[in-house]
């Protein structure tokens, strides 16, 4: 049944998505349109045209939805929540989506109040670990566990590869330190790892922190087997991109950012036949399991990424096997699958 839907978080609709959230987003639109009518408060440049503000309230106020799902940056929601909590039949009929895994953190440490989330319809997460983490901080609202999701058209396989001598492994997100930058060049003087130079590359692609981007190069410039090649463009060429990133065996993710949800990153490795060596942090675990889509590895561990980096290149028909998990585990994640079998519990 077709019902008034008001959808509010960060959308720039019409434009090529520039992060995660923006991705997120349009893909939850794009499908929710195709059922129902959906009027949108895009607060991308919120904190620069305060009427988007003014709209919001009136909105939430005065018009009468079947339903408002919430799906912005957890500061702003909560912000929104504690301002109208007293709006409890408007709450009632309210969806959080939660963006990234940052939101139980703030909790525990008294940043949010539970409260604010008291009257809400539900609270959409990305992982049972986060469920349990939210319940845990006093959360009694109604929790339902949604993985990521992204358009999975096809899978991007260059088998070929694994009959190279030399494994290529990939970084791709944002390149800052809490991406765990640090752990792969100290990685990367370890006495094993150092020795066998020629035997493994390291490409890095992604925006780089504006603090960190002079460090940062002089890593690189150390290493004659590392590089920065800058971004994959997926938004505008999805297939060039994805045929270049199928060229790689391995992605390195040894991240420790405190706001890591369920990377899209991932997603498209597992795309492109990529296992995925990961930090067991946040919901890496429920993403990547262990030797059969990649090794997780303890955070803040260089000796330990080092080895798995070894296993890797020492034995390539394991990880070739992985990378046909990896293929098959990528369909699990596509938007039609994923929201096709949820929605019809939440809306």
């Amino acid at each position: 049944m077709s019902k008034q839907i008001l959808f509010v978080g960060a959308v720039n609709l019409g434009t090529p998505p520039a992060n995660g959230e923006e991705y997120k987003n349009q893909e939850l639109i794009g499908y929710l349109t195709a059922m129902h009518k959906v009027n949108i408060i895009d607060t991308h440049r919120w904190s620069r045209e305060p009427i988007t503000l003014i709209r919001l309230l009136l909105h939430m106020i005065f018009v009468k939805y079947d339903r408002i799902i919430l799906s912005a940056s957890s500061a702003s929601v909560f912000r929104l929540l504690d301002a109208l909590r007293f709006l409890k039949h408007r709450m009632r009929k309210t969806i959080y989506f939660v963006i990234g895994g940052y939101f139980p953190k703030a909790l525990q440490e008294g940043r949010y109040k539970a409260r604010a989330y008291r009257h809400l319809s539900s609270i959409v997460v990305e992982g049972e670990s986060m469920k349990s983490d939210l319940r845990a901080a006093g959360i009694d609202t109604r929790i339902h566990v949604v993985p990521n999701f992204k358009k999975v058209v096809k899978t991007w396989n260059a088998p070929e590869k694994f009959e190279q001598r030399e494994m290529r492994f990939i970084f791709m997100s944002r390149i800052s330190v809490s991406k765990g930058l640090d752990i792969i060049f100290e990685a990367l003087q370890d006495p094993r790892l150092s020795c066998r130079s020629a035997d493994f590359s390291i490409d890095f692609y992604g925006p780089v922190e504006a603090d960190y981007k002079l460090e940062f190069n002089q890593r690189v410039e150390q290493f004659s087997n590392c590089q920065y090649k800058g971004y994959l463009d997926f938004a505008h060429q999805p297939e060039a991109s994805y045929r270049e990133m199928s060229a790689y065996h391995v992605m390195l993710f040894p991240t420790y950012w405190m706001g890591e949800g369920f990377p899209g990153a991932v997603i498209d490795a597992f795309m492109c036949g990529i296992p995925v060596i990961a930090t067991d942090w946040n919901m890496n675990r429920e993403v990547i399991h262990d030797g059969e889509t990649g090794r997780l590895i303890p955070v803040k561990d260089p000796g330990a990424l080092a080895e798995a980096m070894l296993d890797a290149i020492d034995h390539q028909r394991e990880w070739k096997k992985m990378s046909e998990k990896c293929l098959l585990r990528a369909t699990d994640y596509d938007t039609h699958k994923v929201l096709g079998h949820h929605l019809k519990h939440i809306i």
